[in-house]
């Protein structure tokens, strides 16, 4: 919970955003926004899942900061040689251009779904 909350302010202290901000953008009251950040109160599925929406994040990502899914390992030698390719070449991306490869692979993601 102390990564998320820690991930969470420094987010938001990037995008010039307060807790009211996040508030508006998620549907979240910002007096809970608040509570999480601060330590006081646990931040939910349902927490994690606005947050990520507001921000644009991977859901999955809000949850594993939270400690509500365990953390994801890293691909490796036995993951298939497509997953391989796409971290390495995800990896020499500048970060502007990973949130746009992210969108699109969240976008083929819901395509199938």
């Amino acid at each position: 919970m102390d990564a998320l909350r820690y991930w969470l302010a420094q987010e938001l202290q990037q995008r010039g955003w307060s807790h009211a901000e996040l508030a508006r953008r998620s549907g979240i009251s910002r007096p809970f926004i608040s509570q999480v950040l601060s330590g006081d109160a646990k931040p939910s599925v349902n927490f994690c899942r606005k947050v990520a929406a507001a921000l644009d994040e991977s859901p999955d990502k809000l949850l594993r900061l939270a400690g509500i899914l365990p953390p994801a390992g890293p691909a490796t030698p036995e993951d298939d040689a497509t997953l391989q390719e796409l971290v390495e070449l995800a990896r020499n991306l500048p970060p502007e251009q990973r949130k746009e490869a992210l969108r699109y692979i969240r976008y083929l993601y819901q395509d199938k779904a």
